[in-house]
């Protein structure tokens, strides 16, 4: 399995505590929450790890040569941060994840193949129960989104509408509240296939200049809309918590550390 991590915003809303730092080498529970994210994923013996850079990027690239120094992390630069949202970021992985083996073909030669493996997609702002990666892999579905169903949700969350099979049929902010199911918390698997049209259709968008500036799910959307099942995980049992200000951070600290180890 391959990993990409979304690493590059600058996290205005943050400030002044990411005025000199990205926010994920704020720490919460005393460790950076990148340094748990990388932890957690190697835990699992996912290694195959790119990542996403772009505000104070020689800050996370110092970080990973003192705490990983072994560990070979692909980092990719979206040098255009300041003016692009987070699907220009992914857009920028995609020689790494579509990367393609050559292979012996007994009549025609060396033959190149579609990437055998799966894609795990995470934000870099997420605290998170290891568990909760680990039931997304079991979970059913070719491509798979975790949801929050349990709780409140509100208007900045990433909502969720689902059929009775809990097929995605919308992902995105705008998602009345009486048809969500729940919060995309910013944790996704796509297949190999699924991860070629998804890069396809990132590009598509793009060539349209306000492509540059969309979340990732506009293009996840458009996947649904062509076809593909996006299968929604509730992964209310497992903590987690996107850490967005200040009060998120405290609301963590508080509520999220302490029921890690228990979940």
């Amino acid at each position: 399995m391959k990993c990409v991590i979304l690493a590059a915003g600058i996290s205005k809303r943050l400030r002044p505590l990411t005025n000199n730092s990205p926010k994920c080498l704020l720490k919460v529970g005393g460790i950076s929450i990148l340094e748990r994210t990388i932890r957690e994923l190697l835990a699992l013996e996912i290694t195959q790890i790119a990542i996403v850079v772009g505000y104070k990027d020689e800050l996370i690239r110092r970080f990973l040569r003192r705490t990983f120094p072994d560990l070979n992390v692909a980092l990719i630069k979206n040098s255009s941060f300041r003016a692009t949202n987070n699907a220009y970021s992914l857009f920028r992985t995609r020689e790494f994840c579509l990367r393609q083996e050559e292979v012996d073909h007994p009549s025609r030669g060396r033959k190149k193949t579609l990437p055998d493996q799966l894609l795990l997609l995470l934000d870099s702002d997420i605290i998170f129960s290891r568990n909760l990666i680990a039931h997304l892999i079991n979970a059913r579905g070719t491509d798979r989104v975790a949801v929050r169903v349990k709780g409140k949700h509100n208007e900045e969350e990433m909502r969720v509408s689902i059929d009775r099979y809990s097929n995605i049929l919308e992902i995105s902010k705008n998602v009345p509240f009486r048809s969500t199911y729940g919060e995309s918390v910013g944790i996704e698997i796509f297949s190999p296939r699924s991860t070629v049209r998804l890069f396809s259709i990132l590009e598509e968008r793009l060539r349209n200049k306000n492509g540059r500036k969309e979340y990732y799910e506009s293009s996840f959307q458009q996947l649904i809309e062509e076809g593909y099942t996006l299968k929604a995980v509730d992964i209310s049992a497992f903590p987690s918590a996107e850490i967005d200000t200040e009060e998120d951070l405290e609301y963590v600290e508080r509520f999220i550390i302490p029921s890690l180890d228990n979940v």
